[in-house]
């Protein structure tokens, strides 16, 4: 009985392994990490299946049925994830080998001018590393509306996009304050494209009253400057509604990928 159940739980832990090693391989994986972490995760797979192959050769140590039985548990959670709603949207099909690749426009021409393309969380970090050097730029975004009574004493919103940084758990929706002429009825969780500009706040006004978005509990919106609006769209929900935004380092601009997080 010992041995059964050492060898079981090196079984899980080696199921454990090649499930992460699968996951990192298909699309799904961005709805648990930061794209930017497969290496790591696929370092943590390796070590998962060396140490359940050797509890499988030779087990070895204490039984402890209550450790069994959370492997069982987590085991079968793993299962119901992949043949849950990722199957839908996102989807467990394994990724196409990489093609020579093809650097994405950074820029979106619409009536006659160039926007630069950037998502409301990468607008947020960019303002907050130099709110200075924006105003010039022209800047096409898309993200979700998100009201308040504190927005609206200013005549402004919110437009946000979730920003997934580690993993789903540590995902907040950031972004900028918007307003402009002629801009249509919005309501909260309708989701937009906006061309315009970035222009400083008198003063610094501090939102408290967000609260947070369908895709996350949180949010938060940079309080020193505000996009005034040229032009808005609505437009349908994207695909994956999160973007992988990591503070800046000082290594240069954030590489575009071409997908639903650039803009």
């Amino acid at each position: 009985m010992k041995r059964a159940l050492l060898a079981l739980d090196g079984a899980f832990v080696l199921g454990l392994g090649l499930y992460m090693l699968l996951l990192t391989r298909t699309e799904a994986y961005a709805a648990f990490m930061n794209p930017r972490f497969r290496p790591l995760t696929v370092a943590a797979a390796v070590g998962f299946l060396i140490v359940g192959a050797a509890f499988l050769v030779r087990p070895a140590g204490g039984t402890n049925i209550l450790r069994t039985l959370c492997f069982a548990a987590l085991g079968m959670m793993a299962l119901s994830a992949s043949a849950g709603t990722l199957k839908g949207p996102v989807g467990f099909a394994v990724k196409p080998p990489p093609e020579v690749r093809v650097d994405p426009d950074p820029y979106l021409v619409w009536n006659g001018d160039r926007y630069l393309k950037s998502n409301p969380a990468r607008l947020f970090l960019s303002v907050q590393a130099d709110p200075a050097a924006q105003s010039d730029q022209r800047y096409v975004t898309r993200g979700i509306v998100k009201r308040s009574a504190q927005l609206d004493r200013l005549g402004k919103f919110a437009l946000l996009r979730g920003n997934m940084v580690c993993c789903l758990a540590d995902a907040i929706a950031m972004g900028v304050m918007v307003a402009g002429e002629g801009v249509p009825p919005l309501r909260d969780g309708d989701w937009i494209v906006v061309f315009g500009r970035l222009q400083p706040l008198p003063e610094a006004a501090l939102i408290t009253d967000l609260g947070g978005t369908g895709e996350v509990p949180f949010s938060m919106v940079q309080d020193r400057v505000f996009l005034t609006a040229e032009a808005i769209e609505k437009m349908e929900r994207p695909r994956f509604p999160y973007v992988f935004e990591l503070p800046s380092s000082g290594k240069g601009p954030p590489r575009l990928t071409g997908g639903d997080d650039d803009y």
